[in-house]
């Protein structure tokens, strides 16, 4: 009898742990950028398997403006019951130092619920330019009297402060050039008119592949299992540098820990799931089925390396 309810009360607190936590119908996953872009395209990766996990509907809604700040504030003003939520990547932990007015607190007022994906940073060059790896990159980068110019997607993302930070180590000479995306970019890396670029390896994955464009260094401590063979700057003698953009699941303040706990779990399943790993790699992510906790070190370490950096280059976003 005594058994019979102890278990009767587990069976009750296992119900309200998976049924009255998440007290609504449908789950929004709000992608503060445009649709179609890397943001949109993990929220889609995670957003069809969650529903079925969760047993609820699962919508994206994009809400693009201010580099991201509209959708992002969108979350934290919303009810914190782990059905609003926000897709986004840990650099907003760096917001704090490039824009001038930020109507939030990135760590206080969002709780990280675990990770989707890394897009790692690749440097890449035309096979015509006669540099192999970083030093090569940073040896002619001094030969040449003008040194060299680099392409990234946008001013102030991680793949432009990461060149920053080599220039600032090693002293090679490099001048930067913004590019609207990766379209004509990489159109101007294959030519050589751009003698290197720092882009997201989604963007220029298929172009190393079929000789256009090869790999310099993957910008961070650990290998890609993306790009396995190439060699990571900490290989090549610049540890610390992890510029590859890591995406994840963000609710508002105040989010119950019981509640952050059923979603991680659901999370870690589908990003962790085997089955996910070929699509994963299509789009170009590394799957991090990561814990809230290390969730929250990786946005915070993403602060304190890069806003010193930015605050040097006096980078500002708004």
């Amino acid at each position: 009898m005594r058994v019979a309810s102890v278990l009767a009360a587990l069976c009750v607190t296992a119900r309200c742990a998976f049924a009255a936590d998440l007290d609504c119908a449908q789950v929004k996953l709000i992608v503060p950028y445009p649709a179609g872009g890397a943001t949109d395209v993990a929220a889609r990766v995670i957003g069809e398997r969650l529903e079925a996990s969760l047993k609820r509907s699962v919508i994206i809604e994009t809400r693009p403006g201010a580099t991201g700040n509209i959708g992002t504030l969108a979350v934290i003003n919303s009810k914190p019951d782990g059905c609003t939520l926000l897709v986004n990547a840990a650099v907003i932990a760096t917001f704090p130092a490039s824009f001038t007015r930020l109507n939030y607190d990135p760590i206080k007022d969002l709780v990280p619920i675990g990770g989707i994906g890394i897009t790692p940073t690749l440097l890449v060059a035309a096979p015509s330019v006669p540099a192999s790896d970083v030093k090569g990159l940073v040896q002619l980068s001094k030969d040449k009297p003008e040194g060299l110019n680099f392409a990234t997607a946008g001013y102030g993302l991680l793949q432009h402060l990461a060149v920053e930070e080599i220039a600032q180590r090693t002293g090679a000479k490099l001048t930067h050039i913004v590019y609207k995306g990766g379209g004509q970019a990489t159109t101007d890396l294959i030519t050589a008119r751009v003698d290197f670029g720092s882009f997201a390896a989604g963007t220029v994955n298929a172009f190393l592949e079929d000789g256009k464009l090869k790999a310099l260094a993957v910008v961070q401590d650990q290998r890609s299992a993306l790009v396995p063979k190439v060699a990571t700057t900490a290989e090549q003698g610049l540890p610390g540098l992890n510029a590859g953009v890591h995406f994840m699941l963000f609710a508002p303040a105040g989010t119950p820990n019981d509640i952050v706990t059923l979603l991680n779990t659901e999370l870690r399943n589908v990003v962790g799931d085997p089955a996910m790993k070929e699509r994963f790699v299509r789009i170009g992510f590394d799957p991090t089925p990561i814990s809230p906790d290390e969730t929250a070190e990786i946005v915070r370490k993403t602060g304190e390396t890069w806003a010193p950096l930015i605050k040097r280059l006096n980078i500002k976003l708004d």
